[in-house]
């Protein structure tokens, strides 16, 4: 199984979570980071931190938007491990999605169909 975190700006991550797990079902190996309060030295340990904790599961890093000190220091992440895999501009659909589909594919899989329903839940409604 894929292992996530989901990586925002206040309490966003963990509401996101909380949400999502109200529609799915409380999940298994996903962590929440907030940047409140964090430099981004501090923000960029607590990341690698916890991308270490498990290096058994691959992981998926969802952020918050694409810009600011979480996708900086996901950036930095990068930089030393290309396998690890980061989506920016994380939704509920999206989460969702992950939730059910993360036992069935590979992480490198994953995220390009995870990045196509973030595209596809993003539209205008509009009367008929």
């Amino acid at each position: 199984m894929i292992r996530g975190i989901v990586i925002g700006h206040g309490s966003f991550a963990e509401t996101l979570l909380r949400t999502a797990e109200q529609i799915v079902g409380k999940q298994e190996l996903v962590e929440v980071i907030s940047n409140s309060g964090l430099s981004c030295d501090i923000l960029n340990t607590r990341l690698e931190q916890t991308i270490e904790q498990n290096n058994t599961n691959e992981t998926i890093v969802f952020v918050d938007l694409p810009g600011g000190s979480c996708t900086i220091s996901c950036y930095n992440m990068l930089r030393n491990r290309e396998d690890l895999n980061v989506i920016c501009g994380i939704n509920l659909p999206v989460l969702i999605e992950f939730f059910m589909l993360r036992d069935k594919y590979r992480a490198n899989e994953l995220a390009p169909i995870l990045v196509k329903k973030g595209k596809e839940s993003l539209f205008r409604l509009e009367k008929k």
